[in-house]
């Protein structure tokens, strides 16, 4: 179905991305128009993968493949463990807001180890994630959170965070040398679903013992919307098979370099 109201088309055609695909729609008549049918022929394609790519349910599916396999069915059949692991990327660090943070589209990340957390799923509650450099200082998103966390008594345990992360290599090495020092046995591992097989992968590769709980359902929460098809392209139909993208580049570059 397509949401079909003047509100919505007129929102649709702000997006820049709809100015970029109704240019080169135009570009093709004209082409056409003119005789030079094989440059009507490419700008056509053009037009048809973008429409495909940006207006179609297809950046959802291909996520909710991703997804599908890291699903939690029973939430209340999920084991304890040492610790809840979370990776990073789900919030900015930013001291002009309330919280002192702004969420990032994976946030889900951090509600649902927080959730976990509260239930007292594991006593240690490790954060990874991104450093941002604000006033002439690091700060990481770990430490937001944990001031966060200690503030509204969100948990009663530990709280460890893994230093200035860049990669989820980097936070697996982290975490592997954390949990030897702890004497851990066994974490929940917390991440986007869409992102777990290379990290569950990963971590197991390293030896450890985790328990993955998939979360921020991005694809399959797009499938669940009453209009998933548009007349014209949007920009976060693209962001979506950019997020797939990278995933899967992400895990052909850890199987070449051996990590997984």
């Amino acid at each position: 179905m397509i949401d079909l109201s003047p509100n919505k088309l007129l929102d649709a055609l702000l997006d820049p991305v709809a100015w970029i695909w109704l240019a080169l729609l135009g570009a093709s008549i004209r082409a056409w128009r003119s005789g030079s049918k094989r440059s009507a022929g490419i700008g056509g394609l053009s037009v048809f993968l973008i429409w495909l790519l940006g207006a179609t349910p297809v950046p959802h599916h291909l996520l909710a493949h991703l997804e599908k396999p890291w699903i939690v069915e029973d939430w209340e059949a999920l084991p304890k463990a040492d610790a809840i692991v979370c990776l990073g990327g789900g919030l900015h660090p930013q001291p002009s807001e309330s919280l002192a943070f702004s969420a990032a589209d994976a946030s889900d990340r951090y509600l649902t180890a927080l959730d976990l957390y509260h239930r007292g799923l594991a006593s240690n509650l490790v954060f990874g994630g991104g450093t941002y450099l604000i006033h002439g200082q690091s700060l990481s998103e770990g430490q937001v959170l944990k001031a966060w966390v200690e503030h509204w008594g969100l948990g009663e345990g530990q709280i460890h965070l893994l230093g200035r992360m860049i990669t989820t290599r980097d936070e697996c090495v982290e975490v592997k040398a954390l949990m030897e020092q702890q004497g851990w046995e066994r974490l929940l591992l917390v991440t986007s679903a869409w992102h777990m097989k290379r990290s569950e992968a990963l971590f197991r590769r390293a030896g450890m013992e985790v328990v993955p709980v998939g979360c921020d359902l991005r694809g399959s929460t797009g499938l669940l919307h009453a209009y998933p098809w548009k007349i014209v392209p949007s920009s976060g139909r693209l962001n979506d098979l950019h997020v797939y993208l990278h995933e899967w580049v992400g895990q052909l570059y850890y199987r070449a370099r051996g990590w997984i």
